[in-house]
């Protein structure tokens, strides 16, 4: 049982390394070809009063931004304290490993989001001349042009708060998989509605949510491969 079940997780592993690999190429192509993404963007700006209308959008900053970003926070929240009142609670006692995952793996991708966030020296569109920034556009992974802008775009901020749902997914995906795969649904729901409205408000390009998605991914893959310790060297016999 434990050989079949090692054996099932290495093709999961493999399945997701193929995956990470494949969607890394594509939204890498996409990120410095800039087609797609500038396409998105001009659907939301008023070429006349260069200006992104919806940036100013008060119900949009609030329902889109403040309070869906609020609700993924609390969720998370909610889960530190259950993680932590399992250690008296027999009932969570169950589910403490679960809820210590979920916690780590959305707490991580998180921090990576925002570390390579706050060292980006890719700037958001409102920040771009063609835009009605002072910004200059660049590839990503290509050379930072001279008048680069404020930068701290890339890869998208408040869309991973959303996709960081997902590691319930990882956490419960062999425990309970049909609830894992709701979980992953609204995880992915979340996600691409928060990047709906930052790219509604010229927050951000595609592009940028498109690496959220996949960082936050790779980051959950790689702490549920460590837990699983896949990576061992270990014979397949019992």
């Amino acid at each position: 049982m434990k050989t079949q079940c090692r054996l099932s997780y290495r093709r999961f592993a493999c399945i997701n390394l193929l995956g990470l690999l494949i969607s890394g190429l594509l939204f890498t192509w996409i990120a410095r070809n800039g087609a797609l993404d500038f396409w998105l963007a001009q659907q939301f700006f008023d070429p006349v009063a260069q200006h992104f209308p919806l940036r100013d959008s008060q119900s949009l900053e609030l329902w889109g931004h403040a309070v869906l970003k609020s609700m993924t926070v609390w969720i998370w929240v909610i889960c530190i304290v259950l993680t932590l009142a399992s250690n008296w609670v027999r009932v969570l006692r169950p589910w403490r490993r679960s809820l210590l995952l979920f916690v780590l793996m959305a707490g991580c991708a998180a921090f990576v989001i925002q570390t390579l966030k706050g060292a980006s020296v890719h700037s958001c569109p409102w920040d771009i001349n063609v835009f009605g920034g002072q910004a200059q556009w660049f590839p990503l992974f290509g050379p930072i042009g001279s008048l680069a802008g404020p930068g701290l775009c890339w890869p998208g901020g408040h869309a991973s708060g959303g996709f960081a749902l997902s590691a319930g997914y990882f956490v419960l995906r062999e425990r309970k998989p049909q609830l894992a795969r709701w979980i992953l649904a609204v995880g992915l729901l979340f996600g691409t509605v928060m990047s709906l409205v930052q790219m509604a408000r010229g927050a951000h390009f595609l592009s940028h949510n498109l690496w959220s998605v996949w960082l936050v991914w790779a980051t959950c893959f790689a702490i549920d491969a460590l837990a699983h310790g896949v990576w061992r060297q270990k014979p397949l016999s019992n």
